[in-house]
């Protein structure tokens, strides 16, 4: 069975350093495989700690972007704005940082949000948690952001300290990154009109509302597409980690160039594109 010493050398392997900045999307089955993890996801979890807690920073997502939406039995999602509809009700709009679950997610993220040590930033739709000696500098602030992933919240930091973005058996289609980089390209029609109203719970008990727009749904459907062009260009690498293939993305060289990639198709990401391609292929 795979076991901590093993996944700490894996970080070795894969050339990371204690003093960098991850920011991981897991799959815990797909990492563990057919071997097996001693201790189960906490052991993974403690070698993240042990090997970038003390010098670099850990951070994981723990997004609740369910809130606020409407919801029906078969856990399908409509939006707000679109108004009711037969079948569908709230899912919900309050956020506590200290209870609100972020387990669809995985149970990696959900495990971590509610280590001792780790900080969970106020975004009642998209927060981080992150354990390190500056984690706390790094959550601040977050509810008090332009919107939930824009560029002066702490998913614009991740770019400000040149951090590694793992997708550890998770396909690396699951970008959350690559949302905060379109706002910062100021992609057309990404922020979408509706406001979204929310309270908040902080860790002294404190509650307040928090309101933002939203970016318009069904962007990241065409993040896949991708993938050849990080890897050729040296922005992606494929490795293994666990009994999982895996990808790790550099933050900078990913907004470098995706920067210069939206400013010539601004609307790659959007239905109306990619269907467009699709016909003129066809």
């Amino acid at each position: 069975m795979y076991n901590k010493d093993y996944f700490i050398n894996e970080f070795k392997r894969l050339g990371l350093k204690e003093t960098d900045t991850v920011f991981s999307h897991t799959s815990y089955k797909k990492i563990a495989g057919d071997v097996g993890i001693e201790g189960g996801a906490d052991t993974l979890i403690d070698a993240f700690i042990s090997y970038f807690g003390e010098k670099g920073l850990v951070v994981f997502p723990s997004m609740t972007w369910k809130l606020g939406w409407l919801i029906n039995d078969r856990g399908e999602m409509r939006d707000p704005s679109l108004g009711p509809a037969e079948g569908f009700y709230p899912f919900g709009s309050h956020f506590d940082v200290r209870t609100t679950s972020c387990d669809y997610l995985g149970i990696i993220p959900e495990l971590f949000r509610q280590k001792e040590g780790v900080i969970r930033s106020l975004s009642p739709s998209s927060s981080v948690s992150a354990y390190g000696s500056d984690a706390a500098a790094f959550c601040a602030g977050h509810e008090k952001s332009k919107g939930p992933l824009s560029w002066d919240s702490p998913w614009g930091k991740l770019y400000e300290r040149g951090a590694k973005i793992l997708f550890l058996g998770s396909p690396i289609g699951n970008n959350t990154f690559l949302h905060a980089i379109e706002e910062r390209a100021k992609v057309p029609g990404l922020i979408a009109p509706y406001v979204w109203h929310h309270t908040v719970t902080d860790y002294n008990g404190n509650t307040f509302p928090v309101s933002y727009k939203r970016h318009e749904p069904h962007h990241s459907i065409y993040y896949y597409k991708m993938e050849a062009e990080f890897l050729a260009n040296g922005i992606a690498r494929k490795v293994t980690f666990g009994s999982a293939q895996s990808y790790i993305i550099d933050a900078v060289l990913e907004t470098d160039y995706m920067l210069k990639k939206l400013q010539e198709i601004p609307l790659l990401f959007t239905d109306a594109y990619n269907k467009s391609v699709t016909e003129n292929v066809g």
